[in-house]
């Protein structure tokens, strides 16, 4: 659905206290994505309302909402995910 709407530059959710569901308008492509992927996943969580090009408008669970500050790692843990993330790699490859 093409709707020329809103501005290419909101992200916002919005609900109302007590509320099930939340109203969520986004631009960053990193949610669009992940707004997409749960409507396909839980489409009977989860609708678009609108989108365009940019951006995405939907209805979401109150329960989906969540902020929390980002993840703090060590140089060590960071380190460790790296080699991780290597081996992993070299043993997609091996597959193939």
């Amino acid at each position: 659905m093409e709707t020329e709407f809103w501005s290419d530059q909101d992200n916002s959710v919005e609900f109302v206290k007590g509320s099930k569901t939340a109203t969520c308008t986004f631009s960053q492509q990193r949610y669009v994505g992940k707004i997409k992927k749960l409507a396909a996943e839980h489409p009977n969580e989860v609708e678009i309302v609108a989108e365009n090009k940019n951006s995405i408008v939907a209805h979401i669970p109150v329960s989906y909402v969540k902020i929390s500050p980002p993840r703090q790692m060590s140089d060590e843990q960071r380190q460790a995910a790296g080699e991780r993330l290597k081996a992993s790699r070299k043993e997609r490859e091996v597959e193939q």
